[in-house]
C-alpha cells in the first residue's frame, strides 16, 4: 500500500511539475541554468565516488545520480549545463556499468542502455520550461532482482557496503519490539493506542553496525491516505528507528510522524541500507514524499548515538534557478 502512495505521488509530482512550469514561463518569470560560484563544481577529472538511484518498473527501469563522495561526505552533484552532459558521457554512456546494492551488499550489477543525451537530438525526458535537468539513464539490471512489479536499488561506481554477521530476530520479536517502543513514541506525540494500532502496520530487523544487535525500523501508516474523500481528512503516520542500548533495552533513535490533515502530511518510509561513506556503520535511507508533492531521498547517518538527516537529494529534477526580478 505504501508503494501505491508513492507511485501516486510520483504521478502527481510530474503532472505538478509540468503545471508549474507552464505557470512559470506564462508568467514570463524566466528560470535558469545553475550559477555556480569558482570551485562549487565537482571536479570529474578527479573520477569521484558516485551514488545513484535504480528505480521503476521492471521492464524498464531508470537511473539518476544521488549525489557525490566530497571529503567523506555525500553532497550534492554541481554541475553547469556542459558540465551536466559531460557527466553524462562519462557516466551514463551505453555499455557503462555500475555494482548494485540492495540490503547493505552488492546485488548484481546494472548497465546503462541509454544515457540522457545520446546520439540522437531528443533527450531521454523533458519537462516543460526547464532547460536544465537532472540527466537520466535508461539501465538494464542483472543479478538478483526484487520480485515486486517495481524495482528499487542503490548504485555506485565504487565498491560499497560490507555483509553483516549475527542472530536474526524472529519476525515475532521484531514485531514486539517495535511496536513497544513505537505506542512511546506515538504516546508522546498524542497519538492513541487504538489509533495506532488501526494503521498498517510493518516492521523489519537488520544490522547497520552500530551495535552488536539489529537496528529495527517500524512503520504504521493509515490505509485510508490513499483512496481519501478530501485532503482536509486527517492522517496518521509514524515511522520509528529503534537500536538497543548498553542495557540491553531498545528505545527510539529516529521518528518521524504526522497526526493531522493529509494535504500537509510528508511521509517517509525505508528504501534500503548501505554503508556509502567507508565508517563501518551504514546510512540508513528513506524514501520521502509529501501527498501530491515531490518525493526525495532522505539519507540518515548515525552521529551522537541517534539517526539523522546527513544528507538529502533534490525534490525535483528541474536544476535550473529562479532569476532574481
Amino acid at each position: 500500500m505504501i508503494r501505491k502512495l508513492v507511485a501516486l505521488a510520483t504521478i502527481l509530482t510530474v503532472a505538478s511539475g509540468c503545471d508549474k512550469a507552464k505557470e512559470f514561463v506564462r508568467a514570463g518569470q524566466a528560470a535558469g541554468p545553475p550559477q555556480l560560484a569558482p570551485g562549487e563544481e565537482l571536479d570529474l577529472s578527479k573520477k569521484p565516488v558516485l551514488l545513484f538511484e535504480v528505480f521503476g518498473e521492471s521492464s524498464d527501469p531508470r537511473m539518476v545520480p544521488i549525489g557525490a563522495m566530497v571529503g567523506g561526505e555525500l553532497k550534492p552533484i554541481r554541475l553547469t549545463s556542459a558540465g551536466w552532459r559531460r557527466f553524462d558521457q562519462l557516466y551514463q554512456r551505453a555499455g557503462a556499468s555500475y555494482a548494485l546494492y540492495q540490503n547493505g551488499v552488492p546485488t548484481g550489477n546494472v548497465e546503462v542502455k541509454r544515457g540522457m543525451w545520446s546520439d540522437t537530438a531528443d533527450a531521454l525526458y523533458t519537462l516543460p520550461g526547464c532547460a536544465t535537468l537532472t540527466p537520466m539513464a535508461s539501465v538494464r539490471v542483472n543479478g538478483r532482482l526484487a520480485s515486486d512489479f517495481t524495482l528499487e536499488f542503490l548504485a555506485s561506481n565504487a565498491p560499497l557496503g560490507r555483509p553483516r554477521l549475527g542472530a536474526m530476530l524472529s519476525q515475532d520479536s521484531v514485531n514486539r519490539i517495535a511496536r513497544a517502543v513505537s505506542r512511546d513514541v506515538a504516546k508522546s506525540v498524542g497519538i492513541k493506542p487504538e489509533k495506532l494500532d488501526s494503521l498498517d502496520f510493518r516492521a523489519l530487523a537488520f544490522y547497520t553496525g552500530d551495535g552488536p544487535a539489529p537496528t529495527i525500523i517500524a512503520s504504521y501508516i493509515d490505509a485510508t491516505a490513499s483512496h481519501p474523500t478530501s485532503v482536509a481528512t486527517r492522517t496518521t503516520h509514524l515511522v520509528v528507528i529503534a537500536d538497543r542500548d548498553s542495557t540491553g533495552a531498545y528505545h527510539a533513535t529516529f521518528s518521524h510522524r504526522i497526526n493531522g490533515p493529509l494535504a500537509a502530511a510528508a511521509f517517509r518510509r525505508y528504501f534500503d541500507h548501505l554503508d556509502v561513506d567507508g565508517d563501518g556503520i551504514d546510512e540508513i535511507v528513506l524514501q520521502g514524499w509529501q501527498f501530491g508533492g515531490d518525493t526525495f531521498l532522505s539519507v540518515l547517518g548515525w552521529r551522537e548515538h541517534k539517526w539523522q538527516e546527513i544528507y538529502r537529494t533534490r525534490a525535483n529534477w528541474c536544476l535550473d534557478e529562479r532569476k532574481s526580478e
